[in-house]
């Protein structure tokens, strides 16, 4: 038997476990605000907590058909709201990924690459290596704006199909990527995967929720979303939207039958595993968020969101040594700045590289990377007008305290 002992001391540091960086910094981290919860949110936190607590009437044994709470017209509602034919929540977009391309790899058993794009998150090269499969990158026009030309999808495809003979298992576009927050937009690409009848993912998991999505119109198959990445959600939790056309691709019953105790599941779904791993907390903070989630997609707030980023930009594109990478004006607030004149003080500074993230933090700014200095990266999503203009200032006080200006 394992006698498994710790001192009161080693066992203790697991009971006070605490976080106050919301409540005494503004917090800039890049993936980290379009997550904070809502105070609906918070408030279902605490009430469904408890690891199944959303199962406590669920007369069905499926989770998306529970009634109370409102889970299966939360989905029905999402559904709607991101014009798609049908939504499930996964354990993540990454997971979403990883389940259209295991179901699309048995569809199309004799299809054997994926095209994406260049600026693509790494969680979708391994959705691809998971089912042995290859990936083909459509280019991006490099140093500053790293734009994805979507043009170049239909040529990629082209090619695949002239070398392999048979089209790409998917295509998939980078809504708004991690690297740049470039946003593009996808009906293009939705268009020219109509024309060579390949299906289109769209990875929404930095946007959806941010900015607004529409499936139909813009002829996407799936779509991978986040709920604490984009929509103010506990995590981990996400969202797969997909198409009636991949139903029964997706929504894949279970058919085994036990040989001696004759056990089956007919309701269970082998896709996810019977039931999402989203039980309790992630679930229910996305169901609390979403009345927020909609009213910040709408086009008044998107605008406001727009300027906020912008005119930080504008107040510190001017210092000398600092450069904007990533598409102009910004439309998603996540960005990124080469700091070569930071990197310059970081050479002679006692703390190296640390230096800019520690005098950030003395102004009660957190979120930048620790220890890097050449290149850094932001998101003022949802901060307050008082909040952006305090950080832009901060920002060029403290390349005035090293004097870069």
């Amino acid at each position: 038997m394992n006698e498994f002992k710790l001192d009161s001391y080693g066992l203790q540091k697991y009971s006070n476990l605490t976080r106050s960086i919301n409540e005494e910094y503004i917090n800039i981290h890049p993936i980290q605000r379009g997550g904070l919860l809502t105070p609906e949110a918070f408030k279902a936190l605490i009430h469904y907590g408890d690891g199944y607590s959303i199962c406590d009437f669920c007369l069905k044994g499926r989770i998306d058909e529970i009634e109370n709470p409102p889970v299966m017209d939360f989905l029905k509602d999402m559904a709607k709201f991101l014009n798609v034919d049908h939504v499930m929540p996964t354990a993540a977009a990454r997971d979403a990924k990883r389940i259209v391309v295991e179901a699309l790899a048995k569809k199309y058993p004799q299809r054997k690459t994926v095209i994406v794009d260049s600026l693509a998150h790494y969680t979708t090269y391994l959705a691809i290596e998971s089912k042995n499969l290859k990936v083909r990158e459509v280019p991006n026009t490099g140093n500053p704006e790293f734009s994805i030309l979507l043009e170049n999808y239909e040529a990629v495809i082209k090619n695949t199909i002239k070398e392999e003979g048979k089209p790409p298992l998917l295509v998939l576009l980078t809504h708004v990527d991690y690297k740049y927050g470039n946003y593009n937009k996808p009906k293009l690409v939705g268009e020219i995967c109509k024309q060579y009848a390949v299906p289109f993912l769209l990875n929404a998991a930095y946007s959806a929720g941010i900015l607004p999505v529409d499936c139909s119109s813009d002829l996407i198959d799936f779509i991978a979303c986040s709920g604490h990445k984009s929509m103010s959600s506990s995590g981990p939790i996400g969202l797969l939207g997909f198409s009636n056309e991949y139903y029964e691709n997706i929504m894949k019953f279970s058919k085994i039958q036990g040989n001696i105790s004759s056990k089956s599941f007919p309701n269970k779904i082998c896709t996810f595993m019977g039931c999402p791993p989203v039980y309790g907390a992630p679930l229910v903070t996305l169901m609390a968020s979403f009345p927020t989630v909609v009213k910040r997609t709408q086009k008044e707030y998107i605008a406001e969101e727009r300027k906020k980023i912008n005119y930080v930009i504008d107040h510190i594109k001017d210092i000398k040594g600092i450069k904007i990478l990533g598409k102009l004006p910004k439309i998603h607030p996540l960005t990124n700045v080469k700091t070569d004149c930071f990197a310059e003080v970081a050479k002679n500074h006692s703390r190296r590289g640390f230096f800019l993230r520690e005098e950030f933090k003395e102004k009660k700014i957190i979120g930048l990377a620790p220890g890097i200095s050449k290149e850094i990266k932001f998101n003022t999503y949802g901060l307050t007008w008082p909040q952006i203009r305090y950080f832009t200032n901060s920002f060029r006080e403290i390349a005035k305290k090293y004097h870069i200006i």
